[in-house]
């Protein structure tokens, strides 16, 4: 599959309107009365992740109600597309539903069957969703999946330390720079934790915040590459200075992931970490020197007088179309989509896992209270936010080239105009080449 200008277009508008078209009206029903679909069997490609572990454990339920036997196969992240892609090249109907990244979606989409009308008989409300999360599942104005597992960001930071100097947490990346300093004169520790190492993407996780920040974006609204225009070369220059001329980072951010800065946080390093909310599970561990109690988390720093921002992570969960039972996936699609079967999870004492997807879920008081407001306030985020990534099939190559722009102006190699520049060349031939 490939996309051209054009085609990005007509995509980033279906995201603006996909969900408003989708999101049908009325009491949702109920899975389906009298078991139909009983005596089916389904097979489930997931991503490994504590959520899913949790979930298998209710499938019995699913089954009581339906009489339609589930089982999941856990695959590691890393390990997850290249079998999404042999099991869809091969035209296989191994797996009836399967776990899909955001990004990998659209090169994907020619095998995951459309479930638009499904959602419509049954009376599923996408308004709940997240609009940065549904769009994970809308390609070109149809939908192929649900959100079932998302990760926006928030600026985790040294609650007992910030006390203990009278600073407030930072609401723009130049008070991240002054309490940094301050941090650092007192108690000898970083300020931040940042991440610029070539690694699947994880240099620009934080990137698209300051890009968005800076008034700047990936395409412009003809579709040309725009990462490479001054808002874009203003966000680079000044993520890459947090390192290269604030000093406020961690030694070595050069080459630190995302794994890395985390560590460095939860050890008690570093007196900031913005990153994906799964880390909250991580506070109290036996991995981590820190106890709930001594970390707060706020929205992330932006630019002045600009609102904050959080890029995100969705996988969706879609049917494959070679399937022989699709029927009977988009009921299982129904009840693992379900809120209600969210919040269980959240309120188990048993389970720790911190996703959700459902606006419900995320405003949600018991939830609230379990997880100190965290949801809430990523909710405010999410509804406020006007910006977030399409994803088209050649993303995963721009990505790359990213990578390597971001990582080799966080070593020293070029300087960050020459860098960007070139990867906006590099950019602009890879979409040619996809007309």
């Amino acid at each position: 599959m490939s996309i051209s200008r054009r085609g990005w277009l007509q995509g980033a508008a279906s995201l603006a309107s996909g969900a408003a078209l989708l999101a049908p009206r009325g009491a949702r029903a109920a899975i389906t009365s009298g078991k139909p679909f009983a005596g089916k069997s389904l097979k489930v490609m997931t991503v490994t992740a504590s959520q899913f572990t949790a979930q298998s454990k209710r499938l019995p339920q699913f089954t009581e109600q339906t009489g339609i036997a589930v089982s999941y196969e856990d695959v590691n992240y890393f390990a997850l597309r290249e079998r999404l892609t042999a099991e869809m090249v091969a035209s296989s109907g191994d797996y009836d539903v399967v776990c899909v990244l955001d990004q990998w979606a659209p090169a994907l989409r020619d095998f995951l069957a459309p479930i638009d009308s499904q959602v419509r008989a049954r009376n599923i409300d996408l308004a709940d969703y997240p609009k940065p999360f549904l769009d994970a599942g809308i390609i070109d104005g149809k939908l192929y999946g649900f959100p079932l597992r998302a990760h926006m960001q928030l600026l985790f930071y040294r609650k007992d330390i910030f006390a203990e100097l009278g600073l407030q947490p930072p609401k723009t990346w130049e008070e991240v720079i002054s309490v940094s300093n301050v941090i650092q004169q007192k108690k000898e520790l970083p300020g931040i934790a940042m991440y610029y190492k070539k690694m699947a993407g994880q240099s620009q996780e934080i990137w698209y915040d300051f890009l968005w920040g800076a008034g700047g974006d990936l395409f412009d609204a003809a579709g040309k590459v725009a990462f490479d225009s001054p808002a874009g070369i203003k966000a680079t220059q000044d993520y890459v200075d947090m390192m290269l001329k604030q000093h406020v980072t961690t030694p070595g951010a050069a080459s630190f992931g995302e794994g890395d800065a985390v560590t460095s946080f939860i050890q008690g390093r570093v007196a900031m970490l913005p990153v994906w909310w799964w880390v909250v599970t991580r506070f109290g561990s036996s991995s981590s020197v820190l106890k709930a109690d001594q970390v707060g988390f706020v929205p992330l720093p932006s630019y002045p007088g600009k609102p904050a921002t959080s890029a995100t992570t969705t996988f969706i969960y879609a049917i494959n179309r070679n399937s022989k039972n699709q029927e009977a996936a988009m009921e299982f699609l129904d009840w693992a989509a379900r809120a209600e079967l969210e919040r269980d999870i959240l309120l188990d004492p048993n389970e720790h896992d911190v996703v959700a997807t459902h606006f419900s879920t995320m405003n949600d008081a018991a939830v609230n209270a379990r997880f100190d407001g965290l949801h809430k306030l990523a909710a405010e985020v999410l509804k406020s936010q006007t910006r977030s990534v399409h994803f088209f099939p050649q993303f995963p190559q721009m990505t790359d080239i990213l990578d390597t722009a971001i990582s080799s102006i966080a070593i020293g190699q070029e300087p960050v105009g020459e860098a960007m520049s070139r990867a906006a060349s590099q950019t602009s031939r890879l979409m040619r080449q996809a007309r």
